[in-house]
This record gives structure tokens, sequence and C-alpha cells, in this order.
């Protein structure tokens, strides 16, 4: 069974400083920004710890199209299409980008895979354009499951494509994504 996630969201960091601030010595302030920076640089270190993957095997179909945003809300669709492809031919997985102004969820996505794919070899991700979603989801099938899975949706998604529109954005991440996925170190 296909399962689904979301990524991305804002953050919203609010800094203020009272008169009577706090008081922190400079030996201790140096500790907790190493401690800081250590603490980021593993977590991207782990995120994008996503490769020596295999291509999928077999033969499955390919959905007619793949990207759809009728609302032109990303630009240069035939460079992303580009990049999708790029995907789709060296992994055997069929990636399918859903621009959509609607309201989702993690159920919603994975129904609307299943009205889409009847196999387990692809991956849509929906790309939400209402200014009350602050998530974008996908879903992804139990066959593609072993080249992209939850970790590597995460990483395409919230770090790489980070909420661009733009089509020369996507083409490039795409196929370094795709290299990254098939690459063995």
């Amino acid at each position: 069974m296909a399962h689904g996630g979301h990524c991305g969201g804002s953050h919203a960091h609010h800094h203020h400083r009272g008169r009577g601030g706090l008081d922190i010595p400079t030996p201790i302030l140096i500790l907790i920004i190493l401690a800081f920076l250590g603490i980021s640089i593993w977590e991207n270190s782990v995120k994008s710890d996503i490769g020596g993957k295999k291509p999928l095997d077999g033969t499955y179909e390919t959905y007619p199209v793949y990207l759809i945003d009728e609302s032109d809300y990303l630009s240069n669709h035939e460079l992303i299409i580009n990049g999708l492809q790029y995907l789709h031919n060296k992994t055997n997985v069929q990636v399918v980008v859903l621009v959509s102004s609607g309201s989702w969820s993690d159920q919603k996505t994975v129904d609307e895979y299943y009205k889409m794919f009847d196999d387990e070899a692809h991956m849509l991700i929906v790309i939400t354009t209402s200014w009350y979603e602050k998530y974008d989801y996908y879903a992804i099938g139990d066959l593609t499951n072993s080249v992209i899975d939850d970790r590597a949706a995460d990483y395409l998604i919230d770090t790489k494509i980070n909420n661009s529109r733009s089509g020369e954005k996507w083409e490039r991440v795409l196929k370094e994504f795709t290299d990254k996925l098939l690459s063995t170190y």
C-alpha cells in the first residue's frame, strides 16, 4: 500500500530582548553555539545520506503526464518535465507532480495516488498553493519505497526544492537528486 507524508511548513522565529536580558558568560555562550552548530551539521549529513539505491526492477505503467499544473504556478514546465523524465529513466520510478490550490492531507494524497496509478511503482508530489496550506504532500508506492523512501522524499521536497517555483531549479535538483540516489559513494 502506498503511504503518504508531508513536508515543509513555515517556521516563524521571534526574537526580542528585554532590558534585563540574560547575562550568559562568554564561554558558556560559545559552548551553546558550538553545540547548536554540531547538531545542525549532524542533522544535515543524516538527511542527505540517501544514496546507494538501485533502479526498480520490472515494467510498470507510465502515467500520461509528469506535471499537472493548470494554474501555471511553476515556471518552465518543460524543464521540470525533463527532470522528472530523467529521474524516471534512471530509477524506473515515475514521479508525478500535482499543483493544487485545494486543501490536502496525507490520506487525501494517498487516495489521489490510487485514483491515478494502478501499481505501487510511482510517487505523487502535491504542491499546495493555497495561503492556508503550509505543507506539501507526497504518496509513495510500496515498490517505489525501495528507491525513494520517506527520508529521500523529505530531502528532495524540504531541502532541495524548498518551495521553489523555478523550472530551472527543479530540473537541476531532480537530476542531482537522481544521481545522488544511485550513487555508491
